[in-house]
């Protein structure tokens, strides 16, 4: 294991993305054969946005990285990657998983930390 996702996230130096020390091997063993393919993912909780750059950074060949927070603060977040979509409110609502589902009607990778 080439622990990818690992060098990736320390070398990160966008957004802060500050849970990720007690996941990334483990997500890097499950992750690492999707990590070039055109995968939809979607994050429920991306708190500062830095993992959807991470993310964006590990899946070169993503098609859709789509965050969700319910943190209203979340608005003001903004990514030069066209990939990078991100819905504030509750994921369990209508209102959200219908955007979140215009998007991509189907899901690769669903992570909810």
């Amino acid at each position: 294991m080439n622990n990818l996702l690992k060098e990736t996230f320390l070398n990160h130096t966008q957004k802060v993305s500050d849970k990720w020390t007690s996941y990334v091997e483990a997500w890097d063993r499950i992750f690492d054969p999707y990590r070039n393919s055109p995968v939809n993912l979607f994050e429920i909780g991306i708190q500062n946005g830095g993992s959807l750059e991470v993310w964006a950074n590990y899946f070169k060949n993503a098609i859709n990285i789509v965050g969700c927070d319910i943190d209203e603060r979340c608005r003001a977040l903004s990514f030069d990657d066209p990939r990078i979509s991100l819905f504030v409110g509750d994921g369990n609502s209508n209102e959200v998983k219908e955007k979140v589902l215009v998007t991509s009607p189907k899901y690769d990778i669903i992570i909810d930390d």
